[in-house]
């Protein structure tokens, strides 16, 4: 009988990626963590890294050399909590918010009767504080969170409504998750309204992406701004690609970011064809209206399925965003460009992924206030030679301008031989490094799981 695996950490420390190919990492979004995602070991589900606790490669320290795999560089997994339910049903965080006290707020959804949508404030060590669950009577779920200056959050996921799925959006205090205000965007054609994202403008207003039907065969991009006391609509605006030769047109909204000028930045999908969905950055001012710039960098005019997997704007009002490729061979990139629309520096998975790992997808993007760009997601390792895979967390830092500073990966610690899978479906920057949230599995068992990296 083989050994119980004790590695669960690998972090490596990276002057530059690139030069290092074969030790990397990628990363982020879920997507915003696909709602429809829980640890099925699709591309994305994170395992770990090469090593079985004899300290091979990397120790974490920083200086990039072999030693005891400890796990205490700047991107080593530093805490974790999980929380399992009572009947091992599935309980997993899609998106996260950090305050600057290191409390935090999660948003996913949780196995009930049916699948609720589920809401935790959490210490800064991933004690939780409270929860909340939302239950339509139907199939619900949380996928995006966002705390306001008053400690107060603002959510959105996906309520059962009379047509189809309704967007729902809800501010509840940070205090104790008591609901202030609730509205929704009613699905008013045969399908489903879809929740993307949500972000906080400099002046405190509310910025909303999702999926909007427009019409039987017809979704749209959708943007809305809505005020912070009431949730009243400032304004809304709606983007929609080119009717295919079935005439279909059937576009998604996805992560939203804020620049400090007020410049909103918008991933999304555009439905070329059947078997064609081209990745999406969209542009748009403060004040709403048409967008200002697109970019759709991998346009090939071939046929793929390439999906929008995080959107982080920076001080300069530029944007970072990652493009996820998931037929075929699977591929991703990270791009920036800048507040204008003009594209910068490039990455791809090739400057990220080490051997033995395969399947990394990207949960995520968060540019912090050292000035560092985090990404993360989840990958697929295993034990060469014994049939064994298991998914991993990562988490990489890069300079703003696209150099490797380290990158870590990291699962659950089981006490079977075969180790547990971790999953990383959102991620956010904190006062004591990023936090990440998803869901752990364990043979049959399931568990939400929180964690911190690093400390930037």
């Amino acid at each position: 009988m083989r050994a119980r695996i004790e590695y669960t950490t690998l972090t490596l420390a990276l002057a530059a990626f690139a030069p290092l190919a074969g030790c990397g990492g990628d990363d982020g979004g879920s997507d915003v963590a696909n709602p429809e995602t829980t640890g099925d070991g699709e591309p994305g589900d994170g395992d770990g890294d090469p090593g079985d606790g004899d300290g091979d490669p990397g120790d974490g320290d920083g200086d990039g050399d072999p030693g005891d795999g400890d796990g205490d560089g700047p991107c080593a997994s530093t805490w974790e909590q999980t929380q399992m339910k009572v009947n091992g049903q599935v309980h997993a965080g899609f998106d996260v918010d950090v305050a600057a006290n290191g409390e935090f707020v999660v948003a996913g959804r949780i196995d009930n009767a049916n699948f609720d949508a589920w809401i935790g404030k959490f210490s800064p060590s991933g004690e939780q504080l409270w929860s909340q669950t939302v239950d339509s009577g139907g199939v619900d779920f949380a996928s995006g969170v966002v705390l306001d200056d008053a400690g107060d959050l603002i959510v959105v996921g996906s309520l059962q409504g009379s047509n189809g799925k309704d967007l729902w959006i809800e501010k509840r205090s940070g205090a104790d998750g008591s609901v202030d205000w609730t509205t929704t965007e009613v699905s008013n054609f045969a399908g489903d309204n879809e929740p993307g994202d949500v972000a906080l403008a400099p002046d405190g207003t509310i910025v909303v992406s999702g999926t909007v039907r427009m019409g039987d065969q017809d979704s749209d991009i959708w943007v809305r701004k809505l005020a912070s006391a009431d949730g009243s609509p400032s304004w809304t605006a709606t983007y929609s690609g080119n009717v295919d030769m079935s005439g279909f047109s059937i576009d998604r909204g996805a992560s939203v970011s804020v620049a400090p000028n007020g410049s909103i930045y918008v991933g999304g999908e555009l439905g070329v064809n059947f078997e064609t969905r081209e990745a999406v950055v969209l542009a748009y001012g403060p004040e709403g209206g048409a967008e200002q710039w697109q970019l759709s960098p991998h346009a090939t005019g071939g046929a793929h399925l390439h999906r929008s997997v995080g959107v982080a704007a920076g001080p300069e009002n530029e944007v970072y965003f990652a493009v996820y490729q998931s037929t075929g061979i699977w591929r991703f990139w990270v791009h920036r460009a800048s507040a204008a629309g003009e594209l910068g520096w490039e990455l791809t998975e090739e400057d990220f992924v080490y051997s033995p790992t395969k399947d990394w997808g990207v949960a995520g993007l968060a540019v912090s206030d050292a000035g560092l760009l985090t990404i993360g997601g989840s990958l697929r390792n295993e034990e060469i030679g014994q049939g064994i895979s298991w998914s991993e967390a990562w988490v990489a830092n890069l300079s703003l301008t696209g150099e490797g500073q380290c990158i870590g990966a990291h699962t659950w610690k089981n006490t079977h031989i075969i180790p547990a899978s971790t999953y990383n479906y959102g991620l956010a920057e904190g006062p004591s490094g990023t936090v990440v949230v998803g869901e752990v599995r364990d043979g049959p068992e399931n568990y939400l799981w929180v964690g911190g990296f690093g400390g930037l």
